[in-house]
């Protein structure tokens, strides 16, 4: 039963996923319920026991997560598309899980922050197999591998830069510096790859990007919270509306959901809305763009909200069920843009 304000519903139903961090209530992925006309969430259940799958990236009923067993770490890909159940194969070739994962073509990579690497599988046959590890500096930070024409990007949080390579040889061909401190994050680029926002922990700022040809040109910086917010607040996940003129990022600390008005490159805080909980993390946009989704990690858990398509701000509550330990969330819609995952994991990894 889809539940929303304690009444009963059910049209235009989509099935989403949770990805947690390993504890004694959160063994892997979730599965719960969304229904687009009116918000309203089933409770997450147990879908796979993948220890630490805090990160998720779904493409065409191919559901790809980190996973840690025992001493060994690696890549989780479940073919939901299998009568009976998924049809799960892990390979396990890294020392920790990795806080990223995404599909490119025949590659799906998996980020990994503190051993300072991109991990690179090749997908056979939907099964992953290792083609390269990119070895950038032990606790660089990857937080994330995002794909723009022939380069392939790497956020790198504790070396306050990008750094860039080259998408078909692996090959790295340079770097996009950030100021000290800054901690770029996770980032997300426009519909026609022309602009690139990233979320920066560190310094709590959006930082824009023209993206041509050779290279990206720095194009400004937006604070996400006022002077007197809440020390130790962090950044975390970073999103763009379908209609690309709304961005969405989630601050811990603060627990709040940034949303900023973007017009261009230029981009200013137009509100900051409570997350209804405790820690948020991943935050996903409905297909349609008429809600939001929020993972709370402490307390609060998978929170739907209204969101006004013609001001992007962010509206009442509509749905909330209990999750624990809730780091990403994916929907399976036939929407691709939404489901561009920016990235959810944490500092810790």
């Amino acid at each position: 039963m889809l539940v929303t304000n304690g009444k009963e519903t059910g049209m235009a139903i989509l099935t989403g996923y949770l990805g947690t961090y390993d504890s004694p209530r959160s063994r892997g992925v979730f599965r719960f319920s969304f229904d687009g006309e009116t918000g309203a969430l089933t409770a997450p259940e147990l879908l796979l026991e993948a220890p630490d799958a805090k990160y998720l990236a779904l493409r065409d009923g191919l559901l790809a997560a980190p996973v840690r067993r025992g001493s060994r770490a690696g890549l989780c890909l479940a073919d939901l598309r299998a009568s009976g159940g998924p049809c799960v194969v892990e390979y396990l070739c890294e020392m920790t899980p990795g806080c990223y994962t995404a599909f490119d073509g025949d590659r799906v990579y998996s980020a990994n922050f503190h051993e300072g690497t991109v991990t690179v599988y090749r997908l056979e046959a939907d099964a992953p197999l290792f083609e390269k590890r990119i070895e950038i500096a032990p606790g660089a930070g990857c937080h994330q591998v995002l794909a723009r024409g022939r380069f392939l990007l790497v956020p790198c949080m504790n070396l306050d830069e990008i750094r860039l390579f080259a998408r078909e040889s692996l090959a790295p061909v340079g770097s996009v510096p950030f100021p000290k401190g800054s901690g770029p994050r996770h980032g997300v680029f426009d519909r026609a790859r022309e602009r690139l926002f990233v979320a920066a922990q560190g310094d709590n700022t959006l930082y824009s990007f023209a993206a041509g040809p050779e290279g990206f040109v720095p194009a400004g910086a937006e604070p996400l919270l006022p002077p007197d917010a809440r020390e130790g607040s962090e950044a975390a996940a970073v999103r763009l509306s379908n209609d690309e003129r709304f961005l969405y990022v989630s601050v811990r600390g603060e627990n709040v959901i940034a949303v900023l008005e973007a017009r261009g490159t230029r981009t200013r805080v137009i509100q900051r809305a409570p997350c209804g909980g405790d820690h948020p993390r991943d935050i996903l946009l409905s297909p349609d763009g008429r809600f939001l989704l929020a993972a709370n990690r402490n307390a609060g858990g998978l929170v739907c909200f209204a969101v006004d398509r013609e001001t992007g701000l962010i509206g009442k509550e509509c749905a909330r069920v209990d999750a624990c330990e809730g780091v990403a969330v994916v929907l399976d819609a036939p929407n691709e843009d939404a489901q561009a995952a920016p990235g959810a994991a944490g500092k810790d990894g």
